[in-house]
Order: C-alpha cells, then structure tokens, then sequence
C-alpha cells in the first residue's frame, strides 16, 4: 500500500486544481519522504506540484485508490488536509505532467474530469 498525503488549499471559496496532460483535475497529493510527518508531506506537495505555500488548517480524513500503472495493481491511501494560502502563485510542476494550476470554483468544475473521491474532499472542505 502506498501512503500519500495532499492537500485541498481554499482561498476565496475557489480550490487550487492541477490540470494534467491526460485532461484531468486533479488535487495536489504525493508520497511521504523519509523522516517526514503527512502533514509535512502534504505542505510539500502542495508547493512542490502547485508552487504555493499553504499552512493546514484541519485534517479531512483517509481517500483510498486501487489503479493499474504498467500492468501492476496498485493500492493507495492519501491522507487530505485543508489548508489556507499563506503565499505563492499557481504555477504547474510540469516535468510531473501538470499544464495548469489554478483555482476554481464550484460550479466550474466539471466532476467527469476528476477522481471522485477527490469530489467528495473538496465537498467536505467547502461545507
């Protein structure tokens, strides 16, 4: 299994989406280094794939994903945290396969190009 850990970064009610080279959204999430804590993981990521510097605010709760990558089958668990912009500007880690990053609104995304499961967290940090 492997554990990951991101983040759902709000700011003026819009959510901070990465736009992949295979037409989806997705949210900024990634593995755990060594020595590292999720919560540092996911502050990491969030700067790393999206380059803002965000600060958590609270925990959202476990995601879990079973996917097919070069003809294994994986398991995943991604921890997600909620967090607040403290600085930066959207801009996309490309060599991961990121084109875009920006924030969104609600009733701008379009749930057909995301991970359910990724729907249901940014719900939850919207409520």
């Amino acid at each position: 299994m492997i554990i990951s850990a991101g983040g759902i970064v709000i700011k003026d009610n819009k959510v901070l989406l990465l736009y992949t080279t295979h037409d989806r959204w997705v949210l900024p999430k990634g593995h755990v280094e060594p020595e590292e804590s999720l919560r540092q993981a996911a502050v990491r990521e969030v700067y790393e794939e999206a380059g803002i510097k965000a600060r958590i605010e609270r925990k959202l709760g476990w995601v879990y994903y079973e996917f097919v990558f070069q003809g294994r089958n994986l398991k995943k668990k991604v921890l997600w945290f909620q967090m607040e912009e403290i600085a930066g500007e959207p801009t996309p880690q490309r060599e991961e396969g990121f084109v875009e990053a920006r924030y969104l609104a609600w009733d701008e995304i379009d749930p057909k190009k995301m991970h359910l499961n990724e729907i249901r967290m940014i719900k939850k940090a919207l409520a």
